[in-house]
């Protein structure tokens, strides 16, 4: 079983982390996207975390996407840990 990776992306601007989240989804790289919006340093300025779910395979084409597309974005990646029960915790 490929190992299971969390994704994170913080992009400015809600229409474009919903574009990048549509993107992400449409082309399969991602089993679960979140968007939520966070504190911005900047005022007047929203922020929008995507936080991604993927497989360890996947994770260099998703972190190219998001860099392509989310210009000067900040992603960060690490792996998702496993309960007791040997699924995701996040499932």
């Amino acid at each position: 079983m490929a190992e299971f990776i969390e994704v994170r992306a913080t992009v400015e601007g809600d229409e474009r982390a919903a574009a990048l989240a549509h993107g992400i989804f449409s082309a399969g790289l991602a089993a679960s996207i979140d968007i939520a919006e966070v504190p911005s340093s900047r005022h007047g300025t929203t922020v929008w975390e995507l936080t991604l779910i993927t497989t360890d395979g996947l994770v260099p084409t998703l972190e190219r996407r998001i860099r392509e597309t989310a210009d000067g974005c900040s992603v960060t990646s690490r792996p998702v840990t496993q309960d007791a029960g040997s699924h995701p915790d996040w499932l």
